[in-house]
């Protein structure tokens, strides 16, 4: 799940890859998390652009103990290629950060919303203090963007995945699927009531489609299901995260993010 190096022929077809010192520099920087970390897999998510320097993002993911779905972190590195776990970030901010059409700079402690308020506050001594009040910087603008995209976009193939009676969610052999938009599903925890019903019930042990379709997504034409003349290599593009793809053939599937971390916020107006 997520790219595999091995699959950089699908992100090819957005236009996009990783040269050899990317690949070799990554897979290193990766094996370090994985050293540190207790994840079931640590992978790479995708890169974005920025002015002066890129972004590398990595993800962890712990199945194991997590109740029906699992924990997920990512991490970042510049072109020193040491990851970070990203930071959280001030959500009052981030809800501006979200249709800025501004480029990434490249340099993570760059300031982009600030703020001149301070805060006001006695400590014991009833001596009057004050604190700047925190900045939003372009760290916290990639987290949020790397969140976002995550949230609205990764997806996975129906039956690539099971619910284990643990309500575990565990790998499938896969075997591919139709190129049809319904034949994908977010990963993700459901939002939607329904599949959220069918999991407590415990119906979801015996379904492969118990996670939101994409099909409910609104607009769903903000995804285009591209094959090859065989109809067995997928890719499937959001259009309101240019740069964002999902692949699968018959037997591997993944997905991962190349852009430069800029939503299309005028796409519903242009339908």
């Amino acid at each position: 799940m997520d790219i595999s190096f091995n699959d950089l022929k699908f992100i090819q077809q957005i236009g996009q890859t990783l040269n050899l010192e990317e690949r070799i520099k990554l897979k290193l920087a990766i094996l370090k998390i994985q050293e540190h970390y207790t994840f079931d897999e640590v992978l790479f998510w995708g890169r974005v652009e920025g002015v002066e320097k890129d972004y590398y993002i990595a993800m962890g993911i712990q199945y194991k103990g997590q109740y029906e779905f699992p924990l997920k972190k990512f991490y970042w590195s510049s072109n020193n290629y040491h990851f970070a776990e990203l930071p959280k970030y001030n959500e009052e901010y981030a809800l501006r950060a979200e249709n800025l059409r501004e480029p990434f700079t490249g340099q993570h402690e760059h300031i982009v919303f600030k703020t001149e308020e301070e805060i006001n506050f006695e400590d014991s001594l009833e001596i009057p203090a004050q604190l700047p009040a925190k900045h939003f910087s372009e760290l916290e603008r990639l987290s949020f963007v790397v969140q976002q995209i995550e949230f609205q976009c990764a997806s996975i193939p129906v039956g690539s995945y099971r619910l284990t009676p643990t309500h575990e969610l565990i790998r499938k052999t896969f075997k591919g699927v139709k190129p049809e938009l319904k034949n994908y599903q977010h990963f993700r925890a459901p939002i939607r009531k329904d599949k959220q019903d069918l999991i407590a019930r415990d119906e979801a042990l015996y379904k492969e489609d118990f996670l939101d379709s994409l099909v409910e997504d609104s607009p769903n034409q903000q995804w285009s299901l591209q094959t090859d003349s065989t109809q067995r290599n997928i890719t499937l593009r959001n259009l309101i995260w240019p740069g964002y793809v999902t692949y699968n053939n018959d037997y591997t599937f993944g997905y991962a993010y190349f852009g430069d971390g800029i939503k299309n916020s005028d796409f519903e107006f242009l339908l």
